[in-house]
Formats: structure tokens, sequence, C-alpha cells
């Protein structure tokens, strides 16, 4: 769009640009870097009076570092080369005092179409300056303490796993030499049931520092979709009879081999369902559906259970979201396993999505993955961590 202004526009402009704004500093200098004209915004900037610097370099202008690199040779230069030329850096004052200097540089062009002199247009930004070194400060504080965080919550993860194993070892003693014992079934079984959880937040835990510090990592195989939704059902089996829930289940009738990394799925669907079971009354339902089309399968958990607060829902894939939510429906616990499921299925190029309407009228979680490795996405091996 062509631009337009009358000649007493441009008069007006030019008088309040280069004779009344305090606001924007404008120099004139010559190819020699001679400074030629000096606004009086230059001067409540700078502190410098047009009769000071008349003639002078535009070196006064650029601190003592700057000045020993010649850094008012290259940006001259960089203007007579390509026009124009954008800047931001501490300049001086008269005093002796820096300022953050935000401004642009323009060669004034001869008939030839040669640059025959320059003006800078500069302000004081400073205080923009400060701003952006206060939240530099602030990310890099935030950076500190998310890996203090992060080595702490490694630290834990690892230590919970030393008295886990012996755990592990006395169960499984105890179920040999009780196990026909009938008083000593249902105890068993609640043991087996909190060491399983104990296990599970363990590895949420690491996935969690693993996703913070970006090393999560999948390896992909070849397997068969309804084996990985069968395993997650049998993992969950016994939670769900304990609140004597029903577990529905629909899948395709023919095998579906898919390409993905078959722990970090299982991972992903016994997530959902322990999320499921956790939020759904005793004597409620749980529905476990798959299905797939030319590209993705797509895998549904719903319940009829607590729902999801409608304050929460935008943020239930956050880290923490359920810890700092605890008056939610969905408010118990830390709050780590859904973010870790949203990674594990980006990880995949997939996606996850949640629908809850109402509270207390349940929830469905929806996971859509590709049914093969997308194309540029590199094998990684195979790892336990």
């Amino acid at each position: 769009m062509a631009s337009y202004w009358n000649a007493e526009q441009a008069d007006a402009f030019t008088r309040l640009l280069l004779g009344k704004t305090q606001q924007f500093g404008v120099i004139f200098y010559d190819a020699g870097l001679r400074i030629t004209g000096w606004n009086q915004g230059a001067h409540c900037i700078t502190g410098w009076t047009a009769s000071e610097v008349l003639g002078q370099s535009t070196a006064l202008l650029f601190v003592p570092e700057d000045r020993d690199n010649r850094l008012h040779e290259h940006e001259a230069n960089t203007v007579r080369v390509l026009g124009v030329g954008e800047d931001e850096r501490w300049h001086m004052r008269k005093d002796g005092s820096r300022f953050w200097s935000s401004g642009v540089s323009i060669a004034l062009m001869g008939d030839d179409g040669k640059p025959t002199a320059f003006v800078k247009i500069f302000r004081d930004a400073t205080h923009l300056r400060s701003c952006m070194k206060y939240l530099e400060n602030v990310q890099h504080e935030a950076s500190v303490r998310q890996h203090e965080k992060n080595v702490f919550i490694g630290t834990i993860a690892h230590e919970m796993r030393n008295p886990l194993a012996p755990l592990k070892t006395a169960t499984e003693l105890l179920r040999r030499q009780l196990g026909s014992d009938q008083r000593c079934v249902h105890p068993l079984k609640i043991m087996d049931r909190q060491i399983g959880f104990l296990d599970r937040l363990i590895e949420d835990l690491l996935d969690l520092t693993r996703v913070q510090i970006g090393k999560m990592s999948i390896g992909y195989e070849t397997v068969v979709l309804q084996d990985l939704l069968f395993e997650a059902l049998h993992g969950c089996s016994s939670a769900a009879e304990a609140k004597g829930l029903t577990v529905h289940q629909l899948m395709p009738p023919v095998p579906l081999q898919v390409e993905v990394d078959a722990r970090r799925l299982l991972q992903v669907l016994q997530n959902l369902l322990n999320n499921a079971i956790k939020y759904t009354p005793a004597g409620g339902n749980i529905w476990l559906t798959a299905r797939f089309d030319q590209t993705h399968f797509i895998c549904y958990v719903k319940d009829d259970g607590l729902g999801i607060n409608p304050e929460l829902l935008p943020r239930i894939f956050d880290m923490f979201t359920q810890a700092d939510n605890g008056h939610a429906a969905r408010g118990d616990g830390l709050g780590i396993g859904l973010s870790v499921v949203k990674e594990i299925v980006s990880l995949h190029q997939g996606t996850i999505e949640v629908r809850s309407e109402v509270v207390n009228r349940g929830s469905e979680f929806t996971v859509r993955m590709p049914q093969w490795r997308p194309r540029g996405s590199e094998p990684e091996p195979l790892t336990s961590g």
C-alpha cells in the first residue's frame, strides 16, 4: 500500500522529531562518522548539548569496551551495506553513566544511490532492559530450583526402591508358606495391591524426572494391540475386584499389529485404568474400548465415577495439578501419572483427550496413536530406563 502525507504534515513531524520531542534522540553523522546533527531528544537522553558533540566521532556514545572493539564502525558499516540497521546496546551519557539504547540507523542516499550520510534514532530503554534482566534472573532461579527438585525426586524414588525389593520377596515367601491358609488369602492380596501401588508410584516419580530433563525415550517394536490391552486389564483386575467394579471390554475381533513401545503403551493403559478404578465408587463400571482406522488405533477408557471438576479439566495433564487441587473431585494423589501419560503419547506422535461434562457422571480418556512408527522417527534401543 502506497504511503502519503502532505507537506504540512511532513513539516510538523520534522519539527516535532528534531526540535521538540525529548523521548527520541536523533543524530546525523557523515561518512567519516563525525556528528553533524543533534536534536533536543539526544541532549535530554545523553546530557550533551549540540555544541559539545558536533564534529565529534560517534564513538563518544559507545561504552569503552565497545569502543575498543570498534563497534561504532561496525554499526555504520552495517547501515552502509544494508541501508538500515537496528541495534540495542549500552551507550554512554555525559556524566559517565550508562543507558540501554534501542534504536535504528538509516543511510541517507545521494542522487547516485550511494550513502552520503547517516541518521540514528534512538531512545532510552533502560527500564525495559531492567525488566528483561529481572525476568532472566527469575527464569534462572526457577531453572535452578527445578533442577534441585528433579534431583530430590529422583533420589527419593531410588531410595524407595530399596525397601520395596525385600517387601516383594517377603510377600512371595509368605504366599508359598501360607498360601493354602484361607485366612491369609485376603491379607496377601492387600499386600500385593499396595506393593503394586508403590511400584507404580516409584516409576511415575522416575518418569517425572525423565520428562523434566527431556530424557524419556521410546523403543519401537511390533506387538499385537489386543495382547497389550488384555495385559493391562489383567494388571488392574485385582484392584477392580476389590471395589466390586465391572470392567467391560470391546476390542477388534481380528488381531491388530501395531508398532509402539509396548512397555510404555502398557504404562499408559494401566495408568488410565487405575485412574478410573480410583475415582469410580464401589459397584460402578469401567469400559476399555479399542478401534482403528487406516492409519491410527484409538483406545477409550471410560468410567461412570466422580468425573472431573470443570475448573481442573483444562489442566488435568499438567504436572502436579491434582496436588494443587485437593478440593476437586479428582484431587487426591500427586498428579504425576497423567502428565507422564501425555508425554508417552506425544513421543509416539499421538494425542490424548479427556471428556467429562458433568461432575459425578464419569469421564472418558481417548488415546489416538499411529499404527506404525511415523516416518522420520529414528529407531531407538529398548531400555529399562
